[in-house]
């Protein structure tokens, strides 16, 4: 074999090594690159929420019943569980034939801001609540009231005593102001005859603020009876001018002297007039409700 035709050779085993070689090598692959994340977008000239309105009427406190505690059931005896398998191996998985690079995405303007327009406001509804007709306020006076000082058509002024709970709310605290009026008033006679005095409750204050006009049964409290001290003084006053009366002139002057001293009794008597009807302050009166009365409650 002449020289020429060992460098063919040569140089044909050369161009196959490199074609080999050149089909073994991996391509290069560029990794895809993750999407960009959506832009958030905000709502413009969004309204804060509207804060939620108190009420001045506050819920009546529940009693409730103290249970006695009961013995708890027993435990029911938790089963064991069995031991796992251990897990088997999974096989690796094959290779995956990355793909080719894909072309950047075109560069998109962000979406302009939606104007969103704010939602409208509720509109609060005041709550209403009925005084029924026969209820009762229980009150405590402020005010010492007499049949010798007071007129009919004088005003007066109390607490109440308990709060006024309606449906569950508490209307009046217990303390609220009242109002109320003198309705009559009868002093006691010379003779005979008892003092007399008659109150009402005519206005209560809210705790929402309110002035409630209220139309109740009128209570009355009438003075000591003074029939049987006045007959006591006209014996006393006659007993003492027949005493005096026999001792200065026997039989007849005493007879004399019990007129004179029941003469002079009679007079005494006739001079005073009976007890006076007291209401004095913190006594505590229940009155009843003569009209139903609707009630709305004021919005702060």
């Amino acid at each position: 074999m002449n020289t020429s035709k060992k460098n063919l050779i040569v140089t044909l085993l050369a161009l196959l090594t490199a074609a080999a070689c050149a089909r073994k090598e991996p391509p290069v692959v560029v990794e895809n690159q993750p999407a960009a994340a959506p832009v958030a977008t905000t709502a413009v000239n969004q309204a804060p929420p509207e804060p939620v309105r108190e009420s001045a009427w506050r819920p009546a406190p529940v009693r409730t019943a103290v249970r006695k505690p009961t013995q708890p059931p027993l435990a029911a005896p938790v089963p064991t569980p069995a031991p796992e398998p251990a897990p088997t191996p999974a096989p690796a998985p094959p290779p995956v034939a990355k793909a080719e690079p894909a072309p950047p995405p075109a560069s998109t303007p962000a979406p302009a801001p939606v104007e969103t327009k704010p939602a409208p406001k509720p509109v609060p509804q005041p709550m209403t609540v009925t005084l029924a007709e026969g209820s009762i306020l229980a009150v405590r006076v402020g005010d010492t009231l007499t049949s010798e000082t007071s007129e009919a058509g004088d005003s007066w002024s109390g607490v109440l005593a308990e709060p006024l709970v309606i449906n569950g709310l508490v209307i009046a605290e217990r303390g609220a102001r009242v109002e109320g009026r003198v309705t009559d008033v009868k002093r006691a006679g010379r003779i005979k005859g008892v003092a007399n005095i008659s109150v009402a409750l005519t206005r209560f204050n809210t705790a929402d603020g309110q002035r409630i006009n209220v139309h109740t049964s009128s209570f009355a409290r009438a003075g000591k009876d003074e029939t049987k001290r006045d007959a006591g003084k006209v014996a006393i006053a006659s007993g003492i001018g027949a005493a005096i009366g026999a001792i200065a002139g026997r039989g007849k002057g005493a007879a004399i002297g019990a007129g004179a001293g029941a003469a002079a009794g009679t007079g005494a008597v006739l001079a005073t007039r009976g007890g006076p009807a007291v209401i004095a302050n913190e006594t505590l009166i229940r009155f009843r409700v003569a009209d139903a009365v609707t009630i709305t409650e004021k919005l702060r």
